[in-house]
């Protein structure tokens, strides 16, 4: 019966052994490497203990006696800075390093006496080995305490295989000592370190499920990042594609009205008063060009791969009352009644840029689009954790066909004002950009009171 105990554990441990070794082969983690050789060590050794099976002899009846019990002890001798070197690197302590090395030296140098010295030499070194055996628990559990405290993965199962393979390692080195008699049983340091082995079954299982969790989070990590970069590569081609058409079609057109003055005067085929028709023309163009071009420069540089949306605290007063001050001429041309109405004190999370792209887009178009003697307002509410701001106006309003598309770079979303002004068609599409980058909504809506059309967008409140 106890042979057979021990052939179970000793086939355990092989298992074991070529598991690891092949696990390291495929990881590349060294504690698997260390755990791996520790086991193959221990399983040669219990092929050739005196007190054990010796099924190692029993395959090879006629293998030097000498030699296998160089073996023998050289397998017992690697198994301390094995030990050391398999907690030191499942839970590395920097300041602990040098010990680490110092030990492991010394046990190289018993090593390389059993190497190299007769049996009847390094038989005698085995009582001041005990030392170094003592000196690897006491570094090992200095180690894995530490893990412990700092709830490392498999820690604590680590700790507890630990201690009670070194009950048995000490039980056995007892027995061979004559300080206590076990008649029965089989080898304890065998014994000890398959209770070891289950022990370190379950932390790595821990440690290997912890690592395949991870695994899954940086998966969805580097998925998130592919979207972002995507979405990134995507608005720079859309910005590519956006400043194609506008100076293509937009600023071309004003550029080519005014090289054509500019040649008719050169050469004296206009008089005076045509002239200045044309320039009152050229005037309103290059006018309605820049606009164009500070809100693409915005836009574009709220797009760019290089600079993302930096939001901020804004009252939103700061920045309403400037946009309107520079549309009041606008206004006042038209004759609107115009207002503020509501919480614009309330302050905001927004990028202040985009903010004044946004206010000043949708406030020009409520005067664009809105007839002389009409009326604009722009409504601010705080809600529970936003804010509303509502762009009303009894304008023209927008044609059903037209607010399928409304916040798309469309050529049908392009049309002139009330008093023939330019529109870019692109104006409302940046808009609603710069809104979603902050985190907000636009939407459009009929004006309930029967003429005119209301645009709505939502900012972070900041309580």
């Amino acid at each position: 019966m106890q042979y057979q105990i021990e052939l179970m554990e000793i086939g355990s441990i092989a298992i074991f052994a070529a598991y690891n070794l092949v696990l390291y082969l495929q990881v590349r983690r060294k504690y698997y490497l260390y755990l791996g050789l520790l086991s193959f060590f221990i399983f040669v050794r219990a092929t050739l203990v005196d007190d054990g099976s010796m099924v190692f002899y029993s395959f090879f009846p006629d293998f030097s006696l000498e030699i296998g019990r160089k073996i023998e002890y050289f397998s017992s001798y690697i198994g301390s800075p094995l030990s050391v070197l398999f907690s030191m690197a499942l839970y590395p302590i920097g300041w602990l390093k040098k010990y680490v090395k110092g030990f492991v030296t010394i046990a190289g140098l018993f090593l390389l006496i059993v190497l190299v010295t007769p049996y009847n030499f390094f038989y005698h070194t085995l009582g001041y080995y005990q030392i170094v055996i003592l000196s690897a628990y006491v570094l090992m559990y200095i180690i894995l305490v530490k893990a412990v405290k700092e709830n490392k993965v498999g820690a604590m199962y680590v700790l507890t295989g630990t201690v009670l393979c070194f009950l048995f390692v000490i039980a056995e080195l007892l027995k061979i000592s004559g300080i206590i008699f076990i008649d029965a049983g089989p080898n304890l340091v065998n014994t000890g370190f398959v209770i070891f082995i289950f022990f370190q079954s379950v932390a790595l299982s821990e440690i290997f499920a912890s690592s395949f969790k991870e695994n899954q989070e940086l998966n969805k990590d580097l998925e998130k990042r592919v979207d972002e970069k995507t979405s990134e590569i995507s608005r720079a081609s859309l910005l590519r594609d956006t400043l194609i058409r506008i100076v293509s079609h937009d600023i071309r057109g004003p550029m080519s009205n005014l090289k054509s003055v500019i040649t008719l005067t050169r050469e004296d085929q206009v008089g005076i008063e045509q002239i200045k028709d044309f320039m009152v023309t050229i005037d309103k163009g290059v006018d309605h060009t820049i606009q164009m071009l500070d809100e693409l420069m915005e836009w574009g540089h709220a797009a760019s791969q290089n600079k993302r949306i930096e939001q901020e605290d804004i009252l939103l007063k700061e920045i309403i009352d400037p946009v309107v001050s520079q549309l009041t001429p606008n206004i006042e041309a038209k004759e609107l009644q115009f207002s503020v109405v509501g919480d614009v004190d309330a302050i905001c999370k927004f990028d202040r840029n985009a903010l004044k792209v946004v206010m000043r887009n949708l406030i020009s178009n409520g005067v664009k689009f809105t007839e002389k003697n009409g009326e604009v307002k722009v409504k601010v509410e705080k809600r529970s954790n936003y804010i509303l701001i509502d762009f009303i106006d009894t304008g023209i309003g927008i044609p059903p066909e037209m607010k399928e598309n409304l916040f798309e770079m469309k050529k049908d979303n392009k049309r002139p004002g009330t008093e023939n002004e330019k529109s870019s068609g692109v104006g409302l599409f940046i808009c609603n950009d710069l809104i979603t980058q902050n985190e907000g909504t636009l939407t459009v809506a009929d004006n309930p009171d029967g003429k005119g059309t209301i645009f709505s967008f939502t900012l972070k409140l900041v309580q």
